[in-house]
């Protein structure tokens, strides 16, 4: 009788190895430090709708032709400089809404005249 209690539980702690006598140290959860979310850099690809000039700075207004890639939609954004005429296709880049760079793509047709803004 005691050979049928005694050979299985030989038998379950030779299996089951040191397993009861976990000596790990208890794992320390570091504070979580508050991480600061960086401003996103933005983009937008479209005509210049409208310049204007208001507080001594040129304020443009762009409307997208490529909204692909989590692009801006449209932009309203005023700048130290001129930059390009209504009409013209660009490409610029915002840090935390300030211009970094506007790129001209393309001339428009004539001044004041912008054409291939897609209608809502």
């Amino acid at each position: 009788m005691k050979a049928k209690i005694l050979f299985p539980l030989a038998v379950a702690t030779m299996f089951l190895g040191c397993s009861f006598f976990d000596d790990n140290p208890p794992v320390r959860k570091q504070p979580r430090q508050a991480t600061k979310t960086m401003p996103a850099k933005s983009s937008i690809k479209g005509f210049i709708k409208d310049v204007s000039y208001k507080d001594s700075k040129y304020c443009y207004e762009i409307v997208a032709s490529d909204v692909k890639n989590h692009k801006l939609n449209k932009a309203n954004f005023c700048a130290n400089r001129y930059y390009y005429d209504k009409g013209d296709l660009v490409y610029a880049t915002f840090y935390a809404d300030k211009l970094i760079d506007m790129l001209l793509i393309k001339e428009g047709g004539s001044r004041g005249a912008y054409n291939g803004i897609r209608k809502p």
